[in-house]
This record gives C-alpha cells, sequence and structure tokens, in this order.
C-alpha cells in the first residue's frame, strides 16, 4: 500500500523528552563531583540515573559528549551580573557572595576533579577557563567602574585585577581543601582584611 505521507517530507520521530536530557546532566554532573572526570562512564550515567543505554545513546556517542554537555549546561545557569549596590565595600559582598554561591563545595569538587584531566583536553580547558574568567573578569570591571563613577577609586584601580583571582582561589581552598562553605563571617573576613586594604592605594 503506498505510504499517505507526502514523497520528499521528512519522517517525524519522537520528541525528546527534556526531563531525561535533565535527569542524564545531573547525573553527569554528580558523578564528576563524586569520582572526577575519568571515573565517568557511560554504564555508569545509565545504571545512576535508571535511564535506558540506548536513549543516551541516542543523544551521545559517548561518555565524554556528555561530560561537555553537562558542563555547559551548568556553566549556563551561572549568574553573569551583579547589580549596583551603591557602595564598592557593598559591591564587593555582593560579588564574593556571588563567586561563593558559583563555586559551592560539589561544583568545586567538580572543577577539583577535572583539574589533571583538563590539561590533556583542551576543549574541556577552554570550556571551563573561558567561562570561569568571564564571571570573574566582567563582574571585577564592573565593580571597579563603578566605584570608580563615584569617587571611591582612582581611575588606576583596574591595575589592582589580580584581587579577583585572590578571592576565587580563596573561596575555591575553602570548599575543596577545607570543605567548608564560604559563609557570611568568612566572606566578611575576605573582603574587609583582603580585597578593601588591596584597593587602598587607589582610593
Amino acid at each position: 500500500m503506498p505510504s499517505s505521507r507526502p514523497q520528499g517530507a521528512a519522517q517525524q520521530g519522537r520528541p525528546r523528552d527534556p526531563a531525561l536530557d535533565e535527569a542524564i546532566l545531573r547525573v553527569t554532573l554528580e558523578l564528576l563531583a563524586q569520582t572526577g572526570l575519568e571515573s565517568v562512564t557511560m554504564a555508569k550515567i545509565c545504571r545512576l540515573s535508571g535511564i535506558p543505554a540506548t536513549s543516551i545513546y541516542r543523544r551521545y556517542p559517548d561518555a565524554h559528549s556528555v561530560v561537555v554537555a553537562a558542563i555547559q549546561h551548568d556553566l549556563q545557569k551561572m549568574q553573569m551580573s551583579l547589580p549596583d549596590q551603591g557602595s564598592l565595600r557593598a559591591d564587593l559582598l555582593a560579588f564574593v557572595r556571588l563567586i561563593a554561591s558559583t563555586l559551592n563545595e560539589e561544583r568545586a569538587r567538580m572543577v577539583a576533579g577535572m583539574i589533571l584531566p583538563m590539561y590533556k583536553d583542551a576543549r574541556l580547558r577552554s570550556l571551563l577557563a573561558r567561562k570561569l574568567e568571564d564571571i570573574r573578569g566582567q563582574l571585577w570591571r564592573s565593580i571597579i567602574e563603578r566605584a570608580t563613577d563615584r569617587g571611591e577609586l582612582t581611575a588606576g584601580a583596574l591595575e589592582a585585577q589580580p584581587l579577583d583571582e585572590v578571592a576565587q582561589t580563596m573561596i575555591f581552598y575553602q570548599a575543596v581543601v577545607q570543605q567548608t562553605p564560604a559563609d557570611e563571617t568568612f566572606i566578611e573576613r575576605l573582603v574587609d582584611n583582603v580585597l578593601m586594604p588591596a584597593l587602598t592605594p587607589y582610593r
């Protein structure tokens, strides 16, 4: 019997279930945080997600592809804006809180587990470095420029650019090595004892 589908028309497949995609990526991120990049396999993703291997392979050809997609998905959720808080100190506190929430304990463990493998994987290295640089660099620049416009800092304050790296490194150390979240006391000490004093020459 002739097909009723018009000649040349594409056959419609079953629509992808967003819930399955979300589950695959979530489980992959959990595995990255718990066991590190090199321990993530398709078999583990299948077992922990409860999703059939055929459904996962229909979306991704291998575990590396799932990892890249999961990291991209996670990075897309990171906040890239910081509203004006009205003063340099208030902006710095908001900045550090944002970095602390971005580099939460789970995500920091995930990044830590990828440090060595990233040396052998240029795509992953570029993916993470570019996004983290965007978050840190753009937000820091906006804080310094606002403080300069208010008259709180001189025009050369952007020379203190490494300070944002100091903040990120200290928060990363707190989450990964100390295994302690950056609470409000830690955040205020970081701002009042490190960042604000370091900006004194530009005030």
